[in-house]
Formats: C-alpha cells, sequence, structure tokens
C-alpha cells in the first residue's frame, strides 16, 4: 500500500459522527436520562447505557471541525446542546460538556498531533487546566507528575489535557500537556463525595513520571497572537475562540437547562399541588406562586439572554476582529449575572413547590441541588465577574488571573 493510501485510510479511520441537528438529538434522549439520572448520582459518574446512547449519538464530536469529519456546529449549539442534556440529567450533562468541549478542541489540532491522539477516532478528552503539575525534561519529551483536582468526566476520558509548569533556561513556564490516562503512570483518585453535581464524576487525575512526548506538549507562549490567526487561511469559526471566556461559557450550560428543567417540574404540578393550611384549592389558584413562577421564568430567560450575547462574541464578533480585553471582561460579567440568576430562580421555584419537594424521593430536590453547587464554581462567581466587569469600565487593574489585561474600556467611559 502506498504512503497516500495509508494516510487517506488514518484520515478515514479519524472521521467523527457529523449530527445535523445536536439539540433536537439531545431532546430525544432526555426520558432516558431522567431514567438513569438517581443512579448517575449515586454511581458518580454517566451510567453505562447512557454513555452507550450518547456515542452512538455523535453528540461528543458536535464542535469538531469540518477538516476532521466534523459538523463544526457554533458555539451557541454546543451550549444549547448541553442545556438540553441537563434537562435530564444534570450531572451527566455536566461530564458531556467537558468531554465534548475539550474532544472538539482536540479534534482541531494539526494532523501530525491528531494522529497520535486519535488512533480510532472515538478517543475523549477531559481536562484541568490549573497548572498544578511539574513537566522535566527527558530523551524526546518530559516526565510528568501532578494531581489535578476537579477533573470532570475523567471515568470516561482516554485522555487528559492538564495544565503543567516546565523549567526552562528562562524559568518556570506554563504549558498544557497531553496525559495518556491508559498508560499505568497515571489514576484516578476516587474523591469526588459531594452534596450536589455527584454524576459529573469530577475525581483528581493523578500522573507518576507519566512520560509525554515533545509533539503533546502545547506552549502557551508559543500560541499565534490573536491578530495572527485572524489573518489567516483556510481557518474555520472555531479556531478564532478565544480561550478565556470557554470554559466559564461551557460549565454555565449545564446550569440552564437545570433551571429549566425545575421551572417545567414545578409549574406542571402547580394545579394538583395542595397548600397545606391555606384556602386554595390548588397552588395555581394563588396569584403570589403563579407571580413567583412568572419571575422565576423571566430570570432564567434573562440568564439565556446574557449567555447568546456572549457566545455570539465568539461566534460572530471574534469571526471578522479581535476581541479586546474589555469584551471578554464583560463575557465573564455576563457568565457571572447568569449564574447569580439561574440559582436565584432554583430557590425561588422550590419556594413555590414547598417542603414537600425536599423529600428525597422528589427529583426536583436532587436538579435543586445540582444547581446549587454548580453555579458556585469559581469560573462563575457572579461578584468577582462583576467586580471584574466594573473595573474594566472604570479602568482599574484585572481581579482575573486568566484576563491580565482589560482594557480598553468603552469610549463613555473614557470621556468622563
Amino acid at each position: 500500500m502506498s504512503g497516500l493510501a495509508m494516510e487517506e485510510q488514518a484520515i478515514e479511520r479519524r472521521k467523527v459522527a457529523s449530527v445535523a441537528d445536536p439539540v433536537g438529538v439531545a431532546a430525544s434522549m432526555r426520558a432516558l436520562l431522567q431514567e438513569h439520572s438517581a443512579a448517575c448520582e449515586r454511581e458518580r459518574r454517566i451510567v453505562p447505557a447512557v454513555m452507550e446512547a450518547l456515542r452512538a449519538s455523535g453528540l461528543f464530536h458536535i464542535t469538531a471541525p469540518a477538516r476532521a469529519g466534523g459538523p463544526g456546529h457554533k458555539l451557541i449549539t454546543h451550549i444549547e446542546t448541553v442545556a438540553e442534556l441537563a434537562k435530564g440529567c444534570v450531572g451527566t450533562a455536566w461530564a458531556y460538556g467537558l468531554l465534548s468541549g475539550v474532544t472538539g478542541s482536540a479534534l482541531a489540532l494539526p494532523p501530525a498531533i491528531m494522529e497520535r491522539l486519535f488512533p480510532t477516532g472515538d478517543e475523549l478528552f477531559c481536562s484541568a487546566s490549573a497548572p498544578s503539575g511539574k513537566a522535566v525534561a527527558a530523551p524526546g519529551g518530559y516526565r510528568v507528575s501532578g494531581r489535578w483536582g476537579y477533573g470532570s468526566g475523567c471515568l470516561h476520558a482516554d485522555w487528559a489535557l492538564n495544565g503543567v509548569m516546565i523549567e526552562t533556561d528562562q524559568g518556570a513556564e506554563r504549558a498544557m500537556a497531553f496525559l495518556d490516562l491508559r498508560d499505568p503512570a497515571c489514576s484516578i483518585e476516587d474523591d469526588w463525595h459531594v452534596a450536589g453535581m455527584a454524576g459529573s464524576g469530577s475525581n483528581m487525575i493523578v500522573a507518576q513520571h507519566l512520560f509525554v512526548p515533545e509533539e503533546l506538549i502545547l506552549w502557551t507562549s508559543r500560541t499565534p497572537p490573536a491578530e495572527a490567526v485572524l489573518a489567516m487561511e483556510g481557518l474555520e469559526p472555531r479556531d478564532r475562540w478565544p480561550m478565556e471566556p470557554l470554559f466559564p461559557l461551557g460549565v454555565l450550560a449545564p446550569m440552564l437547562g437545570a433551571a429549566t428543567a425545575l421551572l417545567e417540574g414545578v409549574a406542571q404540578a402547580m394545579p394538583k399541588r395542595q397548600v397545606v393550611g391555606w384556602t386554595y384549592a390548588g397552588q395555581s389558584g394563588s396569584e403570589a406562586l403563579i407571580g413567583m413562577i412568572g419571575r422565576a421564568a423571566m430570570e432564567i430567560d434573562s440568564a439565556w439572554l446574557h449567555i447568546r450575547r456572549a457566545a455570539g462574541m465568539l461566534d460572530e464578533t471574534a469571526q471578522h476582529r479581535v476581541l479586546s480585553g474589555f469584551d471578554k471582561a464583560q463575557i465573564q460579567a455576563d457568565c457571572g449575572y447568569a449564574m447569580e440568576l439561574v440559582r436565584t430562580a432554583g430557590n425561588r421555584l422550590m419556594d413555590v413547590a414547598g417542603p414537600g419537594a425536599f423529600a428525597l424521593s422528589s427529583p426536583l430536590q436532587r436538579i435543586w441541588r445540582d444547581l446549587s453547587v454548580g453555579t458556585r464554581h469559581n469560573a462563575l462567581n457572579g461578584q468577582l465577574s462583576l467586580e471584574l466587569y466594573g473595573r474594566a469600565i472604570t479602568g482599574q487593574p484585572s481581579n482575573i488571573a486568566l484576563l491580565p489585561a482589560i482594557a480598553p474600556a468603552p469610549l463613555w467611559a473614557e470621556t468622563k
């Protein structure tokens, strides 16, 4: 077989499934996810029946670029897909969102790296980006050791793209390393015992002197500047998504779905649910409770408006100009504020549902716990995100390590 034929065969082997309507596919799986949601929480992972269905659906590859055989869907489509899955099971949706997002990023890498990462095309990737690992130079690559917490989806992943610090002649330098989780030098420490979001399986990833080839190290300092990427020919839209806003947008997506599921569950039960000790025939007879439902729905709608604006900055604006530090600060504020809105909506809805909704037999309390814990992720801290936005508006220094430069402020701020 010729070299060209072998390469064509390898490309064909790595092609991924292309899903035209991932949100619709996710909606069709809601009943399955609901059926297994209690088991997902109990087993603290996506259960086998759901994992098998997700793999068969092709949803893990919805942001894969066309050059990898994928559909190259927009970021907002990925967010909507994760949110739709969360209506059935929040923990599953959280793990799916991280696995599909990181896998899509891996599928966008150059062919030489793809060949090593995707020998079958079915590989899945998780990530823990904090640079809590250390990489030491070795012949042909590096020996990596470290412990990375909050590895959502790691129990289902083949690879982890984790943050490391590498000692160089210029000092310690930050990078991301692909860790082969199937290697005996890697292990998963079962430490994810939490009040909510148990199903995300966000356990500790551990590596002890794992060899990582040079080509599987992504150096932060070697990333082309955004201006250069914008000018490159032949790129696809996802290639121009800036890195900083991706994580907060990704982890917020299941929270949007959780809040919507809680709204639907509470609203549907209102006509038959009694208000013990009061004279209403049912909850729907109370104007006060009906008004609380309306307010919760508006809070969820408002959260979606902020997230659609934020995602639009990546899907649309970033395709024709480089996003400024101020733009990214606004996106972070959109995410933090949306988080506050959906958590408030969730608490309001449980006020309507009443004490009976907190029984362990009620699925509402599980959704509420997932929502309460998930919206407390540091990447979604509302107060700190709003402080960041205020700092950007008033020309003060950034308060977030991932985004050190948040200028320029808009013209109206500069002229005051």
